[in-house]
C-alpha cells in the first residue's frame, strides 16, 4: 500500500511535465514572427581579364643542344713502326701549337728504303747514259756506213757501165758488186742496233720512274714518323706510350681545338622559316647559372627530322671574346632571336576558345571572332573582330555567353596599360556589389540569432 502514493506522484509529475512543454511549445509558436522576405538578387561572376594593346614583339625560339669543338681530329698512324718518343712527355690537356712535333716513330727502316731507292735510281741513270754514249757512237758509225754504201754504189756503176762496154772483165764486176752488198749490210746491222736502242732506253727510264716513286714514298714513310699538330689546340686523349708498335690506321692522339665551338640547337620544324643566318643567339647551362655566352646561328639544317619533328640550327660560340668559355660536351639552352612582328594584338592562347574571344563591355560580354596569325610564346598574334583597347575575359570561359553580366577583378589583371578612372570606377562597382551581399548575409544571422534568443527567455 505505501507503494501507491509513489505511482500516483511519478504519474503527476509527467502529466505536470507535458503540460509545460505543450505550453511552452503553444508560446513559442504564438510569439513566433515571420522573418522579412527579400527577393535573391544574382551576383554576377568575377571574371579576369587583360586590355590588349597594339604592339611590337620579337620572337624567341628556345632549343636544346650540347657543345663540340669547331675543329677536332683523332690522329692515326699511316705507317707501321714502333713509338720512340712522345716529345716533352706530352699529356692530355698540354695545348700545342700548329706544326709542333707531338710523336715520333722509328723511320730507321724508311730510310734504308730510301737510300735503296734512290741508289737504284743513280744506276738507272748511268745506264741511260751508257745508251746514250753507245747511240752517239752507232749514230757515227752509221753515217761512215752511208758513206760507204754510196761509194760501193758508184763503183758498181762504174765498172757495170766498164763491164757491159766489154772494158772490165767480169772478176771487177763482180768485186764492185759484193763491196756494194757489204758496205749495205753493214749500214742497215747500225740502224737496227740504233732502233734496238730506244726499247732499251724506254724499259731503263720506266724503271728509274718506278725506283723515283719508292723513294718518294720511303721519304713519305719518314715523314710520317714524325707526327706533328696540324692546328692549334689541345691534346685532349692519347692512345699510345713509348715502346708501343703501332699499324696504319692505329689512333695516336686526339686534338681539340675550342676557340670555337658550335652546338647544334633542336628547334621544332614549324620554326624552319623563321631561322636565318646571322641569327643572334643567348646560351646557358644549369650547371652555370650565372654566365651565359653569346652567339650566331651559321648554319640551318635544310632536313628536318621526320620522327621528332625537329631540324638542327648550328650555332657558333667564339671562345676568343668569352670571360668563360665555353666547354665542348657542355649540355646548353639556347634562346635564339626570331623574327620582329610590328603594331600586332596579343591574345593569351587560353582566352581563345573555337575562334572566338570573350570582351567584357560595360559590365556585358560580348563574343568576338578572331583569326590567330602565329604563336607566340603563351599569346597569339590576331586578328578579327578585336581592337586595340578592349579587355578581354580570362577566367568562366565555359560558363559565360553572349550578353552574360560579369564583374571585372581588376586588380587581378593582366593588363599592361590600363585607363585609372575606368578601373577605379568598376573596381568600385565591385566593392559595393560584395559589400552587399556580406549586409545580406549578416542580416540574415542577425534575424536567427535573434529568434534563438527569444525562445531562450520564453524557456530559461
Amino acid at each position: 500500500m505505501s507503494s501507491l502514493p509513489r505511482v500516483l506522484i511519478s504519474i503527476s509529475l509527467s502529466l505536470v511535465t507535458v503540460v509545460i512543454g505543450a505550453f511552452v511549445a503553444w508560446l513559442l509558436h504564438t510569439l513566433r514572427t515571420e522573418p522579412p522576405m527579400k527577393e535573391n538578387v544574382a551576383v554576377p561572376p568575377l571574371v579576369h581579364s587583360t586590355v590588349i594593346r597594339t604592339e611590337t614583339v620579337t620572337e624567341h625560339f628556345l632549343g636544346y643542344g650540347s657543345a663540340r669543338a669547331h675543329r677536332q681530329t683523332t690522329i692515326a698512324a699511316e705507317v707501321s713502326a714502333p713509338v720512340i718518343e712522345r716529345v716533352n712527355d706530352l699529356e692530355a690537356g698540354d695545348p700545342v701549337r700548329k706544326g709542333q712535333v707531338l710523336i715520333r716513330l722509328d723511320d730507321r727502316q724508311y730510310q734504308f728504303d730510301y737510300e735503296r731507292a734512290f741508289a737504284l735510281t743513280q744506276t738507272n741513270d748511268a745506264s741511260l747514259k751508257e745508251i746514250e754514249s753507245e747511240r752517239e757512237n752507232l749514230e757515227s758509225l752509221k753515217q761512215t756506213a752511208e758513206r760507204e754504201v754510196q761509194i760501193a754504189a758508184e763503183e758498181k756503176r762504174r765498172v757495170t757501165d766498164l763491164f757491159e762496154r766489154d772494158d772490165a772483165a767480169k772478176r771487177e764486176f763482180d768485186l764492185a758488186r759484193l763491196a756494194y752488198q757489204q758496205a749495205l749490210r753493214t749500214l742497215q746491222t747500225y740502224e737496227k742496233e740504233l732502233a734496238a736502242l730506244q726499247p732499251k732506253r724506254e724499259r731503263i727510264e720506266a724503271t728509274k720512274r718506278a725506283n723515283e716513286a719508292a723513294a718518294n714514298i720511303a721519304r713519305l714513310n719518314v715523314e710520317r714518323c714524325t707526327i706533328s699538330a696540324p692546328f692549334d689546340g689541345a691534346a685532349h686523349q692519347l692512345f699510345v706510350d713509348e715502346g708501343d708498335r703501332v699499324m696504319p690506321g692505329s689512333r695516336l692522339l686526339t686534338i681539340v681545338d675550342s676557340s670555337r665551338v658550335e652546338i647544334p640547337i633542336k628547334l621544332p620544324s614549324s620554326t624552319h622559316e623563321y631561322i636565318n643566318i646571322g641569327a643572334p643567339c643567348t646560351l646557358s647551362s644549369p650547371s652555370l647559372a650565372s654566365v651565359t655566352w653569346n652567339g650566331q646561328v651559321v648554319r640551318v639544317a635544310p632536313v628536318a627530322d621526320e620522327n621528332l619533328r625537329t631540324f638542327a640550327a648550328y650555332v657558333e660560340v667564339d671562345n676568343s671574346v668569352s670571360n668563360t668559355p665555353l666547354v665542348p660536351g657542355l649540355f646548353v639552352q639556347a634562346n635564339v632571336l626570331g623574327p620582329e612582328h610590328e603594331s600586332v594584338l596579343l591574345v593569351p592562347r587560353g582566352a581563345i576558345r573555337r575562334g572566338m574571344v570573350l570582351v567584357a563591355n560595360e559590365g556585358l560580354v560580348e563574343q568576338r571572332n578572331v583569326k590567330i596569325q602565329r604563336f607566340v610564346e603563351e599569346r597569339a598574334i590576331v586578328a578579327g573582330e578585336i581592337y586595340d583597347g578592349d579587355r578581354i575575359i580570362l577566367s568562366h570561359l565555359d560558363s559565360l555567353v553572349q550578353g552574360s553580366r560579369v564583374r571585372v577583378a581588376e586588380e587581378n589583371s593582366l593588363a599592361t596599360t590600363s585607363p585609372r578612372g575606368e578601373a577605379s570606377k568598376k573596381k568600385t562597382v565591385a566593392n559595393r556589389g560584395d559589400q552587399k551581399a556580406t549586409q545580406s548575409k549578416a542580416n540574415k544571422k542577425s534575424g536567427v540569432a535573434s529568434t534563438i534568443r527569444t525562445a531562450r527567455e520564453v524557456n530559461p
